[in-house]
């Protein structure tokens, strides 16, 4: 069932997509096509979006199978042989579908994932953040601006209701638009004084690339909540919208990407900002991209602390010290710092996040359960589909991995 007060307006639908799919990893894609090339990379990450789009459509379809499903059987269990905990008066989440797939260890493979890739892309902010503050302020060490930043982001994830950063989110989004279209700017002033580097085809920048484009599109976990988000009048529209936000965002990033490498060549950060000059702009740039970064990090968070209480039978409402979520919390803020002082670079974060969960999210996971709930009414041609995302999946997440590992560590 869909909310009958949900969306509506196709424009924000489009909006709602293209925000949950727009991310920081676009900041580190110059020096990925630094790595790949210009030609090898526009080329996978078009592949990646192509066959990603179709995944994650495949997962809306399981979606309605269940629901049609449940409609026939009265609101009973569906033919997974697995007595749902899930009513289906209301829409299904991701890891409810794995449920019906594979029972609780297919939720449970939704779940980690989810709660990992959503933790990563916050540590990945914090790299930004402390990169760049510490890139305009010297006299202070990133790590030392990152304990500072522990602060006052513990008790931004305390709070518990999203809306109360409404206002912030608001003033996040226009400043992200604003960073990027200055970096763009910035990239078209200095492309005409870059030779091109043309990279040959080697596949010691395939493996990463991909990683890093599958990481790009990191809104994969929330595909479902975004599909119900639309009223019953537009929810027909959905698939359209999500075909051109996914067009729109491609195109995006792959511009941006290039334009970035070309404009810097071989001196390429792995965060575009800190290739930036010296100036107001650029200062501006940075500021207002660690201000959206720094009121997203809870954004991000908060599927992870409230996953948490609720797997650990905390209520989330408790103001009592003994029975709280802040500890909780407290202690999930600092493992993310832990994680950052481990693994400092922002592009081998991004690969390793790519390799082990987004591609379980974006690829593995939606083919394995499209696979096993239209088990015997599939052609040929869709069992092919269902089987080559899972061998991609499970092959570019082994393959990702050793490759981000060994970044890490050399």
């Amino acid at each position: 069932m869909h909310d009958e007060g949900g969306t509506q307006s196709s424009a924000k639908v489009f909006a709602n997509i293209f925000i949950s799919f727009v991310g920081a990893g676009v900041l580190g894609l110059p020096f990925a096509f630094k790595e790949a090339g210009v030609m090898e990379g526009s080329l996978i990450m078009t592949f990646i979006a192509i066959i990603s789009t179709k995944s994650l459509l495949l997962l809306i379809d399981c979606k309605y199978k269940l629901m049609s499903k449940s409609e026939v059987e009265n609101g009973h269990g569906v033919n997974s042989g697995h007595e749902s905990p899930i009513p289906f008066d209301r829409d299904l989440e991701y890891g409810d579908v794995g449920f019906h797939a594979l029972g609780s260890v297919g939720q449970f493979l939704v779940e980690i994932p989810v709660l990992v890739s959503q933790a990563g892309f916050s540590c990945a902010y914090l790299i930004f953040i402390s990169e760049n503050v510490s890139n305009v302020l010297p006299a202070l060490s990133k790590n030392t601006w990152l304990l500072i930043m522990m602060i006052p982001l513990f008790f931004l994830c305390t709070l518990k209701h999203l809306k109360s950063l409404g206002t912030f989110s608001i003033f996040a989004d226009f400043a992200n638009v604003f960073a990027y279209g200055i970096v763009y700017w910035f990239d078209f002033e200095h492309i005409h004084l870059v030779k091109l580097h043309p990279n040959t085809w080697s596949m010691n920048g395939f493996t990463f690339f991909v990683c890093m484009s599958i990481y790009c599109y990191e809104g994969a976990g929330m595909i479902l909540s975004l599909e119900q988000s639309a009223s019953q009048n537009s929810n027909h529209d959905f698939r359209y919208l999500f075909k051109c936000v996914m067009f729109v965002v491609t195109v995006i990033y792959i511009s941006f990407g290039v334009c970035g490498y070309l404009s810097f060549g071989a001196e390429t950060n792995s965060i575009i900002t800190l290739n930036l000059p010296p100036g107001v702009f650029p200062l501006l740039v940075k500021s207002c991209l660690c201000f959206s970064l720094f009121f997203t990090y809870p954004v991000m968070m908060f599927p992870v602390t409230r996953m948490l209480d609720i797997k650990l039978g905390i209520d989330s409402n408790s103001n009592s010290s003994g029975n709280s979520p802040i500890a909780l919390r407290a202690a999930v803020v600092v493992f993310t710092c832990i994680v950052v002082l481990a693994i400092p670079s922002f592009s081998d974060l991004m690969a390793l996040v790519g390799a082990t969960c987004c591609t379980m999210l974006l690829l593995t996971l939606p083919g394995l359960f499209h696979y096993i709930l239209f088990k015997g009414q599939l052609s040929k041609l869709e069992s092919m589909l269902d089987i080559f995302l899972i061998v991609s999946g499970v092959i570019g997440a082994i393959l990702g991995t050793a490759d981000a590992v060994h970044r890490i560590y050399t």
